[in-house]
């Protein structure tokens, strides 16, 4: 079949297109650095693609989630150490009140130490952390102690927050499990009540009477906390985990989206060069006529 001068033009035309067509997506790439734009640059990949970039944004959340989780813990230890500290120094103030050479003056002082333990341990009890009260249950907006024996007025649910898909984790402890439920026996306000009356009215054997009930209420504040603290070495577990996860993801997201920017850029340099060539050789052709050879 005898090429015309038209299927000539239509086949450097179409070469030149397809030259063009390359040369602006390895523009593309070199500017943006991704081989992958559309969907069309490689429809093998998007599968892959979509399911990584899915995951990325899940472990993007739940890494957000653990951040938060990982500060109510926080906050939470360094009330339970303050807290620990106070009963450690209620006990030692209980057992000095216990020296039978003290007399009614100096146990009145002890019982006003014991008072002002009382408000310091209040303190904590109600403390709020971005005006929310941390030992309230779900009921944050409301105070949980006025102090009084057997008073609570947050209740009793669990707050939990979703670290991985499926599981959550305990991120709160409620007043009765710190302070004591005065369903079970005595709450620690009416342990601190007791030894204070005691000691303001000279009883030092009453007061003493009391220290296993201190000791009972300084355990269960140690294994409170402990609890709370395995459950933060789980969070941050689960943080460094979820963080390779989303690097791994990234990893493969990158493999299949970005351009490699020196190959980008030598293939942008040959093609240019080579476009270039072909419009040259394009236009020469375009000139020829007849009339060129005729004398």
């Amino acid at each position: 079949m005898r090429a015309t001068l038209t299927t000539s033009y239509r086949a450097m035309v179409a070469n030149l297109t397809r030259q063009n067509t390359r040369l602006e997506d390895l523009r593309n790439q070199a500017a943006t650095g991704k081989k992958m734009v559309k969907p069309s640059d490689d429809p093998s990949a998007i599968r892959p693609v979509l399911n990584s970039r899915s995951l990325i944004r899940n472990s993007e959340r739940f890494l957000r989630t653990m951040g938060t989780a990982g500060d109510r813990l926080d906050n939470l230890d360094t009330q339970m150490a303050r807290l620990s500290d106070l009963m450690v120094r209620l006990k030692e103030t209980v057992v000095a009140a216990g020296n039978g050479a003290l007399g009614q003056q100096d146990l009145a002082i002890y019982g006003q130490q014991v008072s002002l333990l009382k408000d310091e341990i209040l303190s904590v009890a109600n403390v709020k952390i971005d005006g929310k009260y941390i030992f309230s249950g779900f009921a944050e907006n409301v105070k949980p102690y006025d102090g009084a024996p057997g008073s609570y007025f947050g209740d009793g649910s669990d707050i939990e927050f979703e670290v991985a898909p499926g599981e959550k984790v305990k991120v709160n402890l409620t007043g009765p499990e710190v302070f004591g439920d005065p369903g079970t026996g005595k709450d620690l306000w009416q342990v601190l009540d007791d030894v204070a009356a005691a000691l303001v009215a000279g009883d030092s054997g009453a007061a003493l009477a009391e220290l296993d009930n201190v000791d009972q209420a300084a355990e269960q504040v140690r294994s409170t906390r402990s609890e709370m603290g395995n459950i933060a070495a789980r969070v941050e577990q689960a943080m460094l985990t979820m963080e390779d996860t989303r690097i791994d993801m990234k990893s493969i997201l990158s493999r299949y989206e970005d351009a490699d920017l020196i190959q980008t850029i030598t293939d942008l340099t040959l093609q240019e060069a080579g476009f270039k060539g072909a419009l040259e050789v394009t236009t020469r052709i375009s000139e020829l006529s007849i009339l060129n050879y005729l004398r």
